[in-house]
């Protein structure tokens, strides 16, 4: 229970990310209206302005925030900045010198839309733009340079924002493909494991009676009967065997379980390499064993300051023995055999 609802607050976490992203962008712009109405040297005039400006560009603003949050690219997103990048620069004139203020969406807009370089030299040359446009709109040189940091704080913030909800959507992606990949893997394994065991019984089973009843419709039901002696015993065999392997297939595949976490690291950045004997390993591995593994790469990756893992699984009496080794961290874990 306490797994499933850890599961349910990073989904729900995953879903509110992007909402919180677009939150966040939309208060920024009613700051700034209210100081084109309130702001020394602003009025009714530049607050109304202000306003209209605003309604126009907002919705494209949060656009494109609403996708980047998302890990998508907005269709038709080079137009749509162009329209956000005419609306903002035209109203630089009549909405106040608190105005560049705005400039906060445009260079967060840019960056998420634009490729590099072009995003990085238009984020440079509007951020620099901002305190000059400002001096010239009336703003005094010595609160200019405040409105400078306050564009690159308040577009950083969004930024960090918008990036981080990216991050959530995409890691939660690459968890459900690991997922799937388990499963796929797993089905993989015991579609091979019944083709190569069951399978060969199975069709040595029908040969025998085939045999058997070639034998009757000629006419030797002595022999006959030692081939359906032989059919029954090997039938008892295989349905034992195949009673033994369903059994197995209740507890998750070690081979399994150590790729998922290997692939799992390496999708988070740290490169993993799986070092298993020649002579194979256990088809299967215990719950509570399963569990310390799980809980190991789960404090890799809550630390993040690995680089490289090894996890090595080494056969000895009896036992296999994994050890998961990540800079000077070693953790070692019994599976019996």
């Amino acid at each position: 229970m306490a797994g499933v609802a850890e599961l349910w607050r990073s989904d729900r976490a995953v879903r509110l990310a992007p909402v919180g992203a677009v939150a966040c962008s939309a208060l920024l712009p009613l700051v700034q209206v209210g100081l084109a109405f309130s702001y020394v040297g602003n009025g009714v005039g530049t607050g109304l302005w202000s306003i209209a400006a605003t309604a126009a560009y907002l919705p494209l603003h949060l656009r494109h925030i609403w996708y980047a949050a998302r890990a998508h690219t907005p269709p038709l997103g080079g137009w749509s900045l162009a329209v956000m990048a005419v609306v903002i620069l035209g109203a630089t004139p009549l909405a106040g010198n608190m105005w560049p203020r705005a400039y906060t969406a445009l260079v967060v807009s840019s960056l998420l839309i634009l490729p590099a370089p072009w995003s990085y030299l238009a984020y440079v040359a509007v951020v620099a733009a901002a305190a000059p446009v400002a001096h010239t709109l009336g703003l005094s040189w010595a609160a200019a340079p405040w409105l400078t940091f306050s564009v690159l704080c308040g577009s950083t913030a969004l930024l960090m924002l918008v990036w981080l909800a990216a991050a959530l959507t995409r890691l939660q992606a690459a968890r459900e493909a690991l997922a799937q990949r388990a499963v796929m893997q797993e089905r993989r394994r015991i579609d091979d494991d019944l083709r190569h065991s069951l399978g060969r019984a199975l069709e040595a089973i029908a040969a025998r009676g085939d045999r058997a009843a070639s034998k009757v419709a000629k006419g030797g039901p002595a022999d006959a009967a030692q081939d359906l002696i032989a059919l029954a015993d090997d039938s008892r065999r295989t349905l034992a065997e195949a009673r033994q392997r369903v059994r197995g297939y209740r507890q998750p595949s070690l081979r399994a379980e150590l790729e998922t976490a290997a692939a799992l690291l390496t999708a988070a950045g740290i490169v993993t390499r799986l070092d298993l004997p020649r002579a194979g390993i256990p088809d299967t591995i215990a719950p509570q064993q399963r569990g310390r593994l799980r809980a190991t790469v789960t404090g890799l990756l809550r630390e993040g300051s690995a680089r490289a893992c090894t996890i090595t699984a080494t056969v000895l009496d009896g036992r296999v023995l994994l050890d998961v080794r990540a800079g000077d961290t070693t953790e070692t874990i019994e599976v019996r055999a």
